[in-house]
């Protein structure tokens, strides 16, 4: 399980936000009602951290739980 966290930068409305996300493996699944048609975003990883296999950690990354800031 691993927590990563994500700078999404949307060019055309020349928008910052922060995604932490919960996931397993390298290839987190973004929320798809996120990215907006015509728009042209830069997405870059700023952190990754490997977690510790609890029981509730366990459930943030089955669900692909996300926090957006």
């Amino acid at each position: 399980m691993t927590k990563t966290t994500w700078l999404i930068i949307d060019n055309t409305e020349n928008a910052k936000t922060e995604l932490t996300y919960y996931h397993f493996g390298k290839a987190p699944q973004f929320p798809t009602w996120y990215f907006e048609d015509g728009h042209n975003y830069e997405v870059e990883m700023i952190w990754s951290f490997k977690l510790i296999n609890t029981f509730k950690l366990f459930f943030k990354c089955l669900f692909h739980q996300y926090v957006i800031k």
